[in-house]
């Protein structure tokens, strides 16, 4: 009777362990899972987040491009090519910005991007040289901000919590 009563305390001993040790292993590979995942998204939101503010920069560029070339006069070879150059790299940053607005999970990170987008697409519109330098420097501070609130996205030991709040000043510089 105690060859049972031993058998049977070393199966149910065996059992045991084996649930102990099926149970931690999944809570490790759920844990292992996880991190891969959020690495994997880290990423992709870096780039998705630096390619944006580099379109609009690239965009911000040509805006001045087009802008200084309408002082000159609208009816131009210089201008349309200007023009065209603005308008291509305009279809790229929207392309961008819808990126943002898919890996984004803070809203405030979508809405500096849209803000930035907004400061950058009317810059051509500016009417003087002294006005558009102003809407250029409000496209970077606005640049800025961005980057400053999407890296706390992407900063690894806040990926868990909530990004920090980035200001962006009033917008100036066109009437």
């Amino acid at each position: 009777m105690e060859a049972i009563i031993a058998g049977v305390i070393a199966i149910v001993g065996t059992l045991l362990g084996s649930l102990v040790t099926y149970i931690f292993q999944r809570r490790s590979t759920a844990r292992a899972e996880e991190f891969t995942i959020s690495a994997r998204l880290r990423e992709e939101r870096m780039g998705v987040y630096s390619g944006f503010a580099g379109t609009i920069l690239e965009l911000r560029s040509a805006q001045y491009n087009r802008a200084i070339r309408g002082f000159d006069g609208k009816d131009s070879a210089e201008y349309a090519e200007a023009r065209s150059t603005s308008q291509r790299i305009r279809v790229v940053a929207w392309q961008a910005l819808y990126r943002v607005r898919l890996v984004a999970d803070a809203p405030e990170v979508t809405e500096l991007a849209e803000s930035a987008m907004a400061r950058v697409a009317d810059m051509h519109d500016s009417k003087d040289m002294r006005t558009l330098v102003a809407c250029g420097d409000d496209v970077r501070t606005a640049v800025e901000a961005f980057v400053a609130a999407a890296k706390s996205e992407v900063a690894w030991e806040n990926r868990l919590t909530k990004p920090r709040t980035a200001e962006l000043p009033e917008r100036g510089g066109q009437s």
